[in-house]
């Protein structure tokens, strides 16, 4: 692969030039990941090696087109890493089913539902923020839980576009919450008590 031309390409923004960058990433990435992460989440890992890849190469990080693949390959073990240690947190929150047995539903009491709420209203004031078509997307693809073909038939894409859309859509959702995350200060004032004077 000419990755010259294709880096540069990309630091210009052309958009086709991801197609054979996504590739080259695809295929380097994947083997690795399926032996060390879930099969249903090597897509969504693949994507996330893509976007850092591609954020370096527009930021100017990766000057040197000859170590693109070793920087691949770095960025998937790091994925992998993060994805083991990810598992592990999980696995220390597993309670046994005896313990678990005798605890009341989560699911019950006000706080739970309130956080729910809370929740529910803050996914649905990232989701407005987004344009038109990657709302359609996440909603779609994460809620009706519809095919990725199925999504790419009924909306035009082409199915570089629809990955690309969606990992574009999921990192703007998680600036979005940053950005409309109360701060600590107005998180104790909301549970501070009322004064009755």
């Amino acid at each position: 692969m000419p990755w010259s031309e294709i880096l540069e390409e990309i630091r210009n923004g052309n958009e086709q030039s991801v197609d054979g960058l996504y590739a080259a990433v695809s295929e380097c990435a994947r083997a690795r990941l399926f032996r060390s992460v879930d099969p249903q989440v090597v897509d969504d890992h693949v994507q996330e090696v893509l976007m850092i890849v591609m954020g370096a190469i527009r930021n100017g990080e990766l000057r040197n087109p000859d170590c693109l693949m070793g920087f691949v390959r770095t960025v998937t073990r790091r994925q992998v890493a993060v994805h083991i240690r990810r598992a592990m947190v999980r696995r220390r929150r597993i309670v046994s089913i005896d313990v678990a047995h005798h605890a009341a539903p989560p699911r019950e009491s006000p706080e739970a539902c309130m956080l729910t709420r809370q929740r529910v209203a803050g996914a649905k004031k990232v989701l407005q923020r987004l344009c038109e078509r990657d709302r359609n997307i996440l909603i779609r693809f994460y809620y009706e839980e519809q095919d990725s073909e199925h999504i790419c038939r009924e909306m035009h894409l082409t199915a570089t576009q629809f990955r690309l859309y969606k990992s574009r859509a999921l990192l703007k959702c998680c600036q979005l919450n940053e950005h409309l995350r109360p701060t600590r200060t107005e998180r104790l004032q909301s549970t501070r008590p009322l004064r009755i004077a």
